[in-house]
């Protein structure tokens, strides 16, 4: 009996932002309100996707500012989920390849040399409050805003 109700509901979708897909009207209202904190879209991967996506879909050549600190911080989320790993020079150098700024490379290599696995997490979560907070500030962030709110003036009431 619930199969059959199930069939005959209809689920309205919204194109994403590049074409590729397609989001329920409820993904997009979710996406709308974790938009208003930089820290809620960071941490929800399907918000952070679309942010990418959208930044990609705007992007003519190289990478943006805002796209290389979103990199980096996704690296730096990756090396703090990974607390068995030994942290190296390796790891910095990956960071700084993805365009790391030079004062937190220095401090970073700084704590790696300590060797000391929470001098290092607190360092990724400084260099993780650095790229929030350069996101925030970004154009590129607040068009990604703009551009969820008209999509939720496209949703229906």
């Amino acid at each position: 009996m619930a199969c059959s109700s199930y069939k005959n509901k209809t689920v309205q979708l919204i194109k994403c932002f590049c074409g590729c897909s397609d989001m329920t009207v409820a993904e997009v209202k979710r996406i709308y309100l974790l938009s208003n904190s930089v820290q809620q879209t960071l941490v929800d991967a399907d918000a952070t996707k679309l942010l990418r996506r959208f930044m990609e879909s705007r992007r003519n050549g190289d990478k943006v500012e805002a796209e290389q600190y979103l990199d980096i911080y996704e690296k730096c989320a990756e090396f703090l989920a990974e607390s068995q790993r030994t942290f190296t020079q390796d790891e910095v150098d990956e960071l700084v390849d993805l365009g790391l700024p030079y004062d937190l490379e220095q401090d970073l290599s700084k704590r790696m040399l300590s060797a000391n696995r929470t001098d290092i997490s607190c360092g990724l979560n400084r260099i993780q409050g650095r790229c929030r907070n350069e996101i925030e500030a970004s154009s590129d962030y607040r068009d990604f805003r703009d551009a969820i709110t008209a999509k939720m003036r496209r949703v229906p009431q």
